[in-house]
């Protein structure tokens, strides 16, 4: 076994050393706590840390991906210090620093991360399990680690991956290149080996990943069905961006499949865990109030058009601001005003209150009256001068009664570019 780690550590330095690298807009901070990066399946964690062990003499690097089946064995060992034994033999004068990717596959992992952190060793670690990785640091390793969560690709992340350089003058003389783009970024998502390929075979990849996340991560992890499964995920893709209660969402399996409130809320309250989906609440004060209703994004929009026969470019526009905003910041809620209007998201955090409606477009009148008004009595309720539109391409700027409504092209935020 020894000599097959050994291998696997050479192996592992050489990928790094010739990997070619698309910087991540991610900066994991330098620090003696133990580096957990957390995440979806293939959003790009791995190359994350390969981009980190970079940055250290490559005979320093011990990397490990603890779903390469050649380690399975591991797990039937009373111990793992044959892992430091084996680097210590190629390397006897270096101290390692130690990358372990998928580290949930790794038997009692969280007790052998403790032992190796009061030795000393610099540590950096993925996982893609959100509940067991999130749960088990929060109790064993309670002060020593420090979470950062990978997504999916951004939209300038997504442009470095297709060799495509943007400059603010693209924006005028480049512009239907650019919506172009965003209109491919926008149907299909943020994971490379999906952004890599062509266009006849993006189903086909994105296809493979959720069935490996649907299939490995839920079913055989959790022991469910998968036909109540897949009902469940199909009817959260239908009501994507609308508020629903647990409750009612069981009535509508129930009249197509038999089961219960309790055994569709155990469902539900899984997908969350290998980051398929992520729930937000309205902003009130009252917990109660607050848990018993929700609207449910997917991390990525490639898992819409996989569960929709129908293209809907205002449930993929609203998936895609939420997981651009939830990049950004910690909490998002969405706000009910006291006359019942709902303004999408609402941001509240270190003194900063900012409230945002996405609508592909609000070109239609009806559109354009609700989600103004709705921004208005938000702004009004929050003492808020100031609201906004995200939009697919359309750019104004509104004012009523001394307050201002910034209507803004979205493809233009997410190129992020100063």
């Amino acid at each position: 076994m020894e000599d097959l780690i050994k291998r696997i550590i050479l192996e592992n330095q050489k990928i790094i050393s010739n990997k070619k690298i698309i910087s991540r807009s991610y900066t994991i901070p330098e620090t003696d706590n133990i580096s957990v990066l957390i995440g979806i399946r293939r959003c790009g964690k791995t190359f994350t840390l390969y981009e980190k062990a970079k940055s250290y003499n490559i005979d320093e690097i011990l990397f490990l991906d603890f779903e390469d089946e050649r380690l399975i064995s591991l797990n039937t060992l009373a111990g793992y210090d044959i892992i430091i034994d084996a680097y210590k033999s190629l390397f006897p004068h270096l101290k390692p620093v130690l990358f372990f990717d998928e580290i949930q596959n790794l038997k009692n992992w969280h007790f052998y991360l403790k032992r190796l952190h009061v030795q000393g060793y610099r540590i950096y670690v993925s996982g893609s399990n959100a509940n067991l990785i999130s749960r088990e640091i929060a109790t064993y390793l309670k002060g020593r680690s420090l979470e950062t969560t990978i997504y999916p690709f951004s939209f300038t992340e997504f442009l470095q991956l297709k060799n495509v350089e943007i400059q603010p003058k693209d924006y005028f003389i480049n512009k239907p290149e650019i919506l172009n783009l965003f209109d491919e970024y926008l149907q299909f998502g943020g994971f490379p080996e999906v952004i890599k390929v062509s266009h006849d075979d993006k189903r086909t990849i994105a296809k493979n990943i959720y069935n490996l996340l649907f299939y490995k991560d839920l079913v055989a992890k959790y022991d469910k069905n998968d036909y109540l499964l897949k009902l469940i995920i199909s009817k959260i893709t239908e009501n994507l961006t609308k508020e629903f209660s647990i409750t009612n969402l069981a009535k509508k399996i129930m009249s197509v499949y038999q089961t219960s409130v309790p055994t569709v809320t155990d469902y539900f309250n899984i997908l969350p865990e290998p980051f398929l989906t992520t729930n937000i609440y309205q902003y009130r004060t009252s917990f109660v109030k607050r848990e018993s209703k929700r609207k449910t994004y997917l991390t990525d929009n490639s898992f819409i058009f996989l569960n929709r026969i129908n293209e809907d470019k205002s449930r993929l526009f609203e998936n895609l601001v939420f997981n651009f905003l939830m990049r950004k910041h910690a909490v998002l809620f969405y706000y009910k005003t006291s006359n019942g209007r709902e303004v999408d998201f609402f941001i509240n955090e270190g003194g900063e209150k900012k409230l945002i409606q996405a609508s592909y477009s609000i070109a239609d009148d009806t559109t354009r009256e609700r989600e103004i008004k709705s921004l208005l009595k938000a702004m009004e309720e929050q003492n808020l001068n100031s609201g906004f539109i995200y939009t697919y391409n359309n750019s104004e700027s509104i004012k009523v009664k001394g307050k201002t409504i910034e209507v803004v092209p979205f493809w233009k935020e997410v190129l992020e570019i100063a």
